[in-house]
């Protein structure tokens, strides 16, 4: 016996955490369990449904960041969110499949328009008059592959006929494509429409006291000035190619009407909302305060007035525009 309690007292370290009571107490505080598993806070067995809901927020969130990325061609800041505007206008305004030699949305003035309070109005007006905003007409168009245009004469020589490159008319139908070249207003209209939902229907005190030298243009608003200068340049496209000043204008201006009423019908939506939720709350729990809450977003502030002023304004300018054949020289000098 002398020699079990000899062995036992040698073998052991005098440690309480080598007794099995201990030993398993200690596993369990280092996250180890019985069977050898693994304690942690991804526990499957746990919470199933909880886990799937997190695993199915993950799966979407992550597609829609590559998504986004993918649509963007990995550009980040500005340039992303320059790529995404030309996406959402392409689609609003219908841009040619081709796409725009200058991209609108990548300028200055896009960005001073979307977003006016970082800009004094003053600045924004003297940008949309410095601009040359038939840059954003022309339409991309493929390479034509082909040589110079050749032709045959007769010469009085013992050769019967000789070919000569025609270099004279070569440059004319160069000249003549340059000319007819594809246009689209899809990019003007973007740009209106665009200042009609950010920019007020009026100018600011501040922009009309500091006007003082151009008397005719004191009271008037970023978008009228925008409208303006925009009807002029597509005037003088209409006039320099013989094209209709009515049709033209009407081409530039109806997108944006189109699209005005689509952001009315959201908006209305949008307040009437609340008003049928709280009408069928009060139904189930026969409570009005509901009801009464829901009718209170009906008598809130339009959110649309100043875009619908604003469109309203475009139409009228543009009418006044496309009659101007029939309008006295006063009104002539004042869009030219």
């Amino acid at each position: 016996m002398s020699n079990r309690y000899s062995d036992n007292a040698s073998g052991s370290s005098g440690d309480w955490s080598d007794y099995p009571g201990n030993r398993r107490r200690t596993n369990h505080a280092t996250g180890r369990s019985n069977y050898g598993g693994t304690r942690s806070s991804n526990n499957q067995k746990g919470n199933p449904i909880g886990n799937w809901i997190q695993n199915r927020a993950r799966d979407i969130r992550t597609r829609a960041r590559n998504r986004q990325r993918d649509q963007v061609g990995g550009a980040v800041g500005t340039e992303a969110k320059a790529i995404r505007n030309q996406q959402l206008n392409a689609k609003d305004f219908k841009y040619p499949e081709e796409g725009f030699i200058t991209p609108v949305e990548h300028s200055l003035l896009y960005a001073m328009i979307e977003f006016p309070e970082n800009y004094p109005e003053a600045v924004i007006r003297n940008e949309i008059e410095d601009e040359d905003f038939s840059q954003y007409l022309y339409v991309k168009e493929e390479e034509i592959k082909g040589g110079k245009a050749t032709t045959y004469e007769v010469d009085d020589s013992d050769n019967d006929v000789q070919v000569h490159p025609n270099n004279n008319e070569s440059q004319t139908a160069q000249q003549s494509e340059k000319e007819e070249q594809r246009v689209s207003y899809g990019q003007l209209s973007a740009l209106l429409a665009l200042s009609a939902a950010k920019n007020p229907s009026t100018a600011s005190p501040e922009q009309s006291s500091t006007q003082e030298a151009k008397p005719n243009d004191q009271t008037l608003s970023v978008g009228e000035t925008l409208c303006r200068k925009l009807l002029r340049t597509i005037t003088r496209y209409a006039d320099a190619h013989s094209l209709d000043r009515n049709n033209e204008i009407r081409e530039f201006l109806d997108p944006i009407e189109r699209r005005c009423a689509i952001r009315n019908e959201k908006a209305a939506l949008q307040q009437l909302l609340p008003a049928y939720a709280g009408y069928t709350v009060s139904l189930l729990t026969g409570n009005p305060l509901p009801l009464l809450i829901g009718a209170a977003a009906l008598t809130g502030p339009d959110p649309m007035m100043e875009e619908n002023t604003n469109v309203h304004g475009f139409r009228g300018l543009g009418s006044r525009t496309g009659d101007m054949e029939t309008a006295g020289l006063l009104d002539e000098d004042e869009f030219d």
